[in-house]
């Protein structure tokens, strides 16, 4: 995609707002003591299985842990835990009910289970960019560029149908957006990768009122236009330098 030919291109003045933000994706992780004994228990039990050993011995050992935390050998605690897990099972099975084993340990002990919360990297994200323009021409001959840009990106945004299989449709057009300084790139400034164009908003009546030229092309426009990037950020695409140009 980045050796294909531009279909056209499009000079477009500074936007009055320049940013970028980057996102990665965070979320919390709880995981019980109980549920991590379990967890290393089946680590157990997975190795015997892939290794071809013992699998009925290794598969005895995980249920006679498991039976030692509810009969007696194991913390108090957790033991109870083990038997509100079991009641809650059964009221939420007869009565159609939500009931969690913490809310009935609250109850009884005045405790919960600690579920060990962390904050864990669980996703990548695609960025999204806006940008606002302007335009008032000041004759007809303008007014007449103005909405050819407008209908380049409208047609560019929009799906294609197949030829003679109109049961299908083809992907819109995709953009390279760059921020010039001059005829050279601004370094300082984000770059972008191949970006999806997914929306674009045109009011035309920018200042509020219905004004004309005398062929009827309106005197002043306002063009929202959304682009998400197709592919997601990674470190490998930064350089070491600041001034190095960078995503």
């Amino acid at each position: 995609m980045n050796k294909s030919k531009a279909i056209q291109s499009i000079i477009l003045p500074m936007p009055n707002s320049v940013a970028a933000v980057n996102r990665t994706g965070w979320g919390e992780s709880k995981i019980s003591a109980l549920a991590g004994s379990g967890l290393n228990a089946a680590k157990g039990l997975i190795d015997v299985t892939v290794g071809d050993q013992n699998l009925a011995g290794a598969t005895t050992k995980v249920i006679n842990d498991l039976n030692s935390i509810a009969t007696g050998k194991g913390n108090e605690m957790t033991r109870n835990y083990v038997k509100a897990k079991g009641q809650t099972a059964i009221v939420n099975a007869i009565a159609g009910s939500n009931i969690q084993a913490n809310q009935v340990l609250a109850r009884q002990n005045g405790q919960i289970v600690n579920q060990n919360v962390e904050l864990l990297f669980n996703s990548v994200s695609i960025r999204p960019f806006g940008f606002q323009f302007d335009f008032t021409p000041r004759n007809v001959d303008e007014s007449k560029a103005v909405m050819q840009i407008l209908k380049t990106f409208k047609k560019a945004a929009a799906a294609k149908r197949s030829a003679g299989a109109n049961g299908f449709l083809k992907t819109p057009d995709v953009f390279r957006i760059t921020y010039k300084k001059g005829i050279s790139n601004q370094k300082y400034l984000n770059k972008f990768k191949v970006c999806a164009l997914t929306q674009v908003g045109v009011n035309y009546t920018g200042s509020g009122i219905h004004a004309t030229y005398d062929d009827g092309t309106p005197v002043h426009y306002k063009l929202d236009l959304a682009f998400t990037e197709l592919e997601p950020i990674y470190a490998e695409d930064y350089g070491d330098n600041y001034d190095e140009a960078g995503y």
